[in-house]
C-alpha cells in the first residue's frame, strides 16, 4: 500500500498532477487549503474536519462516465460498512437521508488518472450550513472513524475498482441498485438548459438514461447535474 499523510497540501489532486508518475500512489491531507469538487466548485477542507485523498492510476481509455460511477460506488462500498442507511447520487456523490456526505472527482489525465475522494468526517451542522447543497457528517451521524485506518479502507476500496475496471468486471447495475433516483422524477440541469424528467436507469456506459416528453436521452456526467423533483 502505497499512501502517504500530509500536514497540509493545496489540493490532493493537484500535488499527484505534479509528481512523477507512480501507479497506485495514494495521498492523504489533514487540510487542503484549495480543495476541489466536481465542475470546478470548492470543498470545504478544513484541517482534521475530513478526509481528503487522491490516488493515481494509469490512464483508462473507457470514458470517464463508468469510471466515476464505479470509483463512487467504491467509496460508497466502505460507508456502506458503516450505515445501511447510505446510498449514491449519479454520478457519484454519496448521500444520508437526503444531505450529502462524499463526493469524488477522477481526473484522466494524458498519463495518469487521478482520483479524488472527500468525506465529511466531523464537521459540525453550523460549518456545514452555508454550503450550496445540503451536508452532514459521519460525526452529525453519530459515526466515529479512525483517519489513517479509514483512509486506508477506502484507498484499498479504489484500487480494487480501477482493477475491476480494467477487467470489465464492474457491472453499472451494482450502482443503479444503490441509487434510489433511478424510477423517479428527476430535475436536470444540463449544460444551463433545466427540464424534468424520469430516470430510467444506467446503461453500460454509465450514462444516465432519462425520458423527457417522450423522447429517451443519455446523460454524461461532465455535462450535468440533477436532484430529485420533491
Amino acid at each position: 500500500m502505497k499512501l502517504l499523510f500530509f500536514d497540509k497540501l493545496s489540493s490532493t489532486n493537484d500535488y499527484l498532477k505534479e509528481v512523477p508518475f507512480s501507479p497506485f500512489l495514494g495521498v492523504v491531507a489533514l487540510e487542503q487549503t484549495c480543495g476541489r469538487g466536481r465542475r470546478g466548485k470548492s470543498w470545504l477542507s478544513k484541517r482534521g474536519k475530513g478526509l481528503y485523498l487522491s490516488v493515481m492510476f494509469p490512464p483508462l481509455k473507457e470514458n470517464l462516465t463508468l469510471a466515476s460511477l464505479a470509483f463512487g460506488y467504491g467509496v460508497y462500498r466502505v460507508l456502506r460498512e458503516l450505515s445501511p442507511s447510505f446510498y449514491l447520487k449519479w454520478p457519484n456523490d454519496i448521500y444520508f437521508k437526503g444531505k450529502k456526505v462524499s463526493g469524488v472527482l477522477p481526473e484522466n489525465l494524458k498519463d495518469r488518472l487521478i482520483v479524488g475522494v472527500g468525506v465529511n468526517l466531523s464537521y459540525t451542522q453550523k460549518e456545514l450550513s452555508h454550503l450550496e447543497v445540503p451536508a452532514t457528517s459521519l460525526k452529525l451521524l453519530g459515526i466515529e472513524v479512525e483517519l489513517k485506518e479509514f483512509a486506508k479502507k477506502v484507498y484499498s476500496s479504489l484500487v480494487s475498482l480501477y482493477k475491476e475496471l480494467l477487467n470489465g468486471s464492474f457491472s453499472p447495475s451494482l450502482f443503479e441498485r444503490a441509487c434510489p433516483l433511478i424510477g423517479k422524477e428527476v430535475l436536470v440541469n444540463e449544460r444551463g438548459k433545466i427540464y424534468t424528467a424520469l430516470a430510467l436507469g444506467v446503461d453500460r456506459d454509465g450514462a444516465l438514461v432519462v425520458e423527457t416528453e417522450g423522447e429517451v436521452k443519455r446523460l454524461f456526467c461532465g455535462e450535468v447535474s440533477l436532484r430529485e423533483v420533491v
